[in-house]
């Protein structure tokens, strides 16, 4: 088959970005070829292209493609026959195959979500000792020759035909092939801190001594990890949270080998020695504190002499930069600020807590927040620079997020097509990770790019098994957060709740229940305390680059908080928690459906709120609060009518929905 326009034409048609080729330098022939990765080339320029004759012709991967990905099986493929075997068949059926020149393998697939750039899959060493690539996948950035170029033969499936996996679809393609490695990488630079700072002082290192001696096997299975089965003296092991067949790592000669991306806190493609495994899993990554706790544990052992100091636990700064500098360098390197988020709370970069009491009406809070930095719009005044928002909520089911966030908008008269383009939302609930496992992720987020994460609710993306009281490992959670923070360009803000008890009396950096390093480690703490009036909060903060901000007043107006200039912030509730009070109320929805069936016929708001505090025995406010649910939900109508006593007066009246029935 050649290379005819029709051909080239029919790649175009099925969206794909389609190139003519050289054959033996196995490149585009347009030369620079980044245009073609971030925009189709047009029909015109197809024709143009392939008028005049090529020996070849390429396929653009990545998202310009439809997210377009191939696993490339090199060394005359060698490897296929292994990885198809352990590939589902119903799978396996549904891919495009091709076989190349060489006698390797191109598998051919689209996936539902955007695609990382080139991984290597599976290493070997081969011919004069050489480690080589067996096994790895081209994604954006990358294109490949194919059919019909002379020696590229598909052997099933059609390019214009590519089928789209899902993400657990092309994890099982990936997993199979990151089973057949052969070689473990080298431990990464940082990982190896397996013994304290002054190795002169140790006639054996206790990590190297956890090495020989340490039991990994019992503490992967302590952690959750399932052994599954052995095959030529790997140990094949699966994931804490991964349920069915398959595995995530493997265990040979001590090193342990981590090949699933959703394996945090590891990371894939990554060998650990058995002390690297014990310091993540045991000590959140403090390779220091690791080797010190395993000198008490009996691991390594002192050299006898005098003199001997074990205080010096000083790690060295990361990276290569200064990090002493005199005022002069420090003016010089840092003369401005970080770019502002959120004026007078946050900036990029920077981390806010958002603390209140359990069932205060948070996530609705968050919802506010997303939605006025998707707008560009003020947040209770506080100007909001706009940027894309992700929302990392771990307790709501994704059809109540699709609920609640439209009410949301809609009360504050946004734009929906401007919000729906900028605010993003995942739902966890279900499959909880913790914060940890963003670290496998981050490539992934940072393609959106998001100027603000939220996650909701914070305690739930607490690492298994941490002590929200404990300050060390609460202060290594916000760092981590940091390091996110700072590779991703971006904001986070955290939702948390208070402690038990009344909060009226303590200062804003101890609200909040946990340790004392969440506030400290942050730079925004922001906490909603009850205030003395049913429905009223106050929002009050401590900011490290702003300037002081005087506390407010929220009123709560159903879905949404408003700012209430009226009421003095200095007068909490200190006799009951606002929680406390809120249970004592039947749920507004079911008071907001009594009210509507006593909507007989329509009646302005004033006269209305007051036949609520008589036949529901709720206040002034909580009947404000009814009636603005009940319009929400669609059950309750606001126009103007005409006076029934006067006939030449208007007035804007309440009346029953009559297709809501």
């Amino acid at each position: 088959m050649s290379i005819t326009i029709e051909t080239a034409k029919s790649y175009l048609a099925a969206g794909l970005s389609v190139l003519p080729a050289v054959k033996a330098r196995k490149c585009p022939f347009v030369g620079k070829w980044k245009t073609w990765q971030e925009r189709l080339p047009t029909p015109v320029e197809v024709s143009a292209w392939f008028a005049n004759p090529h020996d070849a012709i390429c396929l653009v991967c990545g998202k310009i493609s439809g997210n377009l990905e191939i696993i490339d099986f090199d060394h005359k493929g060698e490897l296929f026959p292994k990885w198809a075997e352990a590939v589902q068949q119903e799978l396996f059926n549904r891919l495009v195959i091709e076989q190349t020149p060489s006698g390797g393998f191109h598998v051919a697939y689209r996936c539902s979500g955007e695609v990382c750039g080139n991984l290597k899959l599976a290493q070997g060493i081969r011919e004069e000792g050489k480690l080589v690539t067996l096994i790895e996948t081209r994604g954006n950035g990358g294109l490949f020759l194919c059919a019909p170029t002379e020696g590229y033969v598909l052997k099933h499936g059609d390019f214009t035909q590519l089928p789209v996996l899902s993400a657990e679809e092309r994890k099982s393609l990936l997993e199979a092939a990151y089973a057949l490695n052969e070689k473990a990488v080298e431990e990464k630079d940082g990982n190896v801190g397996s013994a304290l700072p002054d190795d002169s002082q140790f006639s054996e290192r206790p990590g190297d001594d956890f090495n020989v001696r340490g039991d990994v096997r019992e503490l992967l299975m302590h952690h959750g990890w399932t052994p599954v089965r052995v095959d030529n003296g790997n140990e094949y092991f699966r994931r804490p949270g991964k349920s069915g067949s398959g595995w995530s790592a493997s265990l040979k000669d001590r090193v342990f080998y981590v090949f699933s991306s959703n394996a945090a806190p590891f990371e894939s493609n990554q060998a650990y020695s058995p002390f690297n495994v014990y310091a993540l899993l045991e000590h959140q990554g403090d390779y220091t504190g690791a080797a010190k706790h395993l000198l008490e544990c009996g691991y390594g052992a002192v050299k006898k002499h005098e003199g001997v100091n074990l205080s010096a636990f000083l790690k060295k700064p990361e990276g290569d930069a200064k990090s002493i500098l005199s005022l002069e360098e420090l003016m010089a390197k840092y003369p401005k600020m970080r770019p502002v988020l959120i004026h007078g709370l946050l900036r990029i970069g920077e981390t806010m807590n958002i603390i209140a009491p359990p069932k205060t009406g948070k996530s609705w809070l968050v919802t506010d927040l997303a939605a006025s930095v998707a707008c560009g719009l003020p947040w209770f005044g506080f100007p909001c620079e706009q940027g894309k928002v992700l929302i990392l909520d771990n307790e709501l089911h994704p059809e109540t997020s699709a609920q609640r966030i439209p009410k949301v908008i809609d009360a504050r008269g946004y734009s929906m097509n401007i919000v729906k383009r900028n605010l993003f939302v995942e739902n966890q609930r279900g499959r909880l990770n913790s914060i940890f496992d963003l670290r496998s992720r981050l490539e992934e987020i940072k393609a959106f790019g998001f100027k603000l994460v939220i996650v909701d609710a914070f305690y739930r993306a607490m690492p298994g098994g941490m002590d929200e009281n404990d300050n060390a490992k609460m202060a290594s959670v916000y760092n981590t957060i940091d390091s996110y923070a700072a590779h991703l360009d971006c904001a986070f803000v955290l939702i948390h709740h208070t402690s038990k008890g009344n909060q009226a009396m303590k200062s804003v950096t101890d609200v909040g229940a946990g340790a004392g390093a969440q506030s400290r480690a942050t730079d925004t703490h922001l906490v909603l305390r009850p205030h003395e009036e049913r429905g009223v909060v106050v929002m009050d903060s401590v900011v490290r680059s702003f300037p002081p901000v005087d506390p407010v007043c929220l009123r709560w107006n159903f879905p949404v908080w408003n700012y209430d200039a009226s009421l003095d912030p200095e007068s909490l509730d200190g006799k009951l928690d606002e929680p406390a009070k809120r249970q004592e109320q039947p749920d507004i929805a079911d008071q907001a459906i009594e009210a509507a069936e006593l909507l007989e016929k329509p009646i302005q708001r004033t006269e209305f709120v007051a036949v609520l505090q008589m036949r529901l025995k709720v206040s002034r406010n909580r009947a404000r609060e009814i009636i603005d649910c009940a319009k929400s939900l669609g059950i309750v109508e606001e126009e103007y009518f005409v006076d029934p006593d006067n006939k030449a007066r208007h007035a804007k009246m309440l009346r029953r929905n009559p297709v809501a029935g």
